[in-house]
């Protein structure tokens, strides 16, 4: 491959992943606007509109593929399906309670969570400039939900959501590791976006008639970016590693803190920039030494 075709394939990679993170960031707002203007419309709704677009958009895929159905699958597959559920209600529930642009930042926070869990569940044993990065990542974390504590003398619920949805979203990606090596990136799609639409269904169903409100064009259109900034994701990693898709889909904490400012009205404070630099650089360090650890 030319030097010339492989920098085009790079950058559409990039544009892609980059079109990913707004996607997802876009997805939110719309959750945002949706409480904002429907206190009836629930986080939950959301979520389950989301899915079941999902799985018809990803049974698509599966039988574009021409794989074989099998009811039963690999334990990871299950586990990614499960907790990347929970991250979702969990990270949909902070933007509906809180401030889109926190919700976005905090559930940003996985790739440290997901070298704090590696440790136990992998046995990967990080190095000193991982461990200081990773104390880089937690300060940031620390300064984005703990300082407003001495402000407000208690800890946001939003926030609490926003946190635990980075931590779940990093089981959901430990799991993926699993996954990845026993199924079709197709088959995975279809179980998470399947088992997602039943998990969400029972805690949507006193919404549903929500659907049929003018309110409607909230949920669908957040649904819509959410399924998209999937598939932009997926396909960005055709022409992106690892590393370069971690650093580019980073981009979503300032892209949410600008349209958060602008679009929603949403100003941080001095420790919310703080705390979200901190978590930006830590992610593109963890990120990098990822790629270095690789090639020792």
């Amino acid at each position: 491959m030319s030097q010339s075709i492989y920098h085009r394939r790079h950058l559409y990679g990039i544009l892609l992943n980059a079109g990913s993170a707004l996607s997802f960031y876009f997805a939110t707002f719309f959750v945002r606007l949706g409480a904002m203007h429907n206190e009836a419309l629930s986080s939950q709704l959301f979520a389950f509109v989301r899915y079941v677009l999902g799985f018809f958009f990803a049974l698509y895929l599966f039988r574009k593929a021409s794989l074989p159905f099998r009811w039963k699958v690999p334990v990871p597959v299950y586990l990614r399906a499960i907790f990347n559920t929970l991250a979702l209600l969990f990270f949909y529930e902070s933007v509906a309670t809180g401030e889109a642009a926190t919700a976005n930042v905090l559930n940003m926070t996985y790739p440290a969570f997901v070298a704090l869990l590696a440790i136990p569940a992998l046995k990967e044993i990080p190095d000193g400039k991982m461990i200081a990065v990773l104390a880089f990542s937690l300060s940031g974390i620390a300064l984005y939900v703990f300082y407003p504590v001495y402000d407000t003398g208690s800890i946001s619920r939003s926030d609490l959501w926003g946190i635990g949805s980075g931590l779940l979203a990093a089981v959901a990606i430990l799991s993926l590791r699993g996954a990845a090596m026993q199924a079709r990136a197709e088959e995975i799609l279809l179980w998470m976006f399947a088992v997602g639409s039943l998990a969400s269904f029972p805690l949507a169903l006193n919404n549903v008639d929500q659907l049929l409100t003018a309110s409607a064009g909230y949920v669908f259109a957040s649904a819509s970016l959410g399924v998209a900034g999937q598939w932009l994701l997926t396909r960005s990693y055709q022409y992106l590693s690892a590393t370069a898709g971690s650093i580019v889909s980073s981009l979503r904490i300032p892209i949410a803190l600008v349209a958060g400012f602008f679009l929603l009205q949403e100003v941080p404070g001095l420790s919310g920039v703080l705390g979200a630099a901190f978590i930006f650089t830590g992610n593109l360090f963890l990120a990098l030494f990822r790629r270095s650890g690789k090639r020792e």
